[in-house]
């Protein structure tokens, strides 16, 4: 897997959220979460959700 370039914020959320649903233990997934929930804090509703379905999609086609 390639690194991924963070322009955005959304970009940054994105990826703490796609690292929340496959981090390998649950430790990792909740810290992974505690920092989307920072991220999202100052984001718009529509950025959130936005990036809530980018890493949902991402984690799908890595998990299958």
């Amino acid at each position: 897997m390639r690194t991924p370039t963070l322009e955005s914020p959304r970009d940054a959320l994105t990826l703490a959220l796609f690292l929340a649903i496959t981090a390998p233990t649950e430790q990792d997934s909740e810290a992974a979460l505690a920092l989307a929930k920072e991220l999202a804090a100052d984001m718009s509703v529509d950025d959130v959700r936005s990036a809530k379905i980018v890493a949902k999609q991402r984690a799908a086609r890595v998990m299958q």
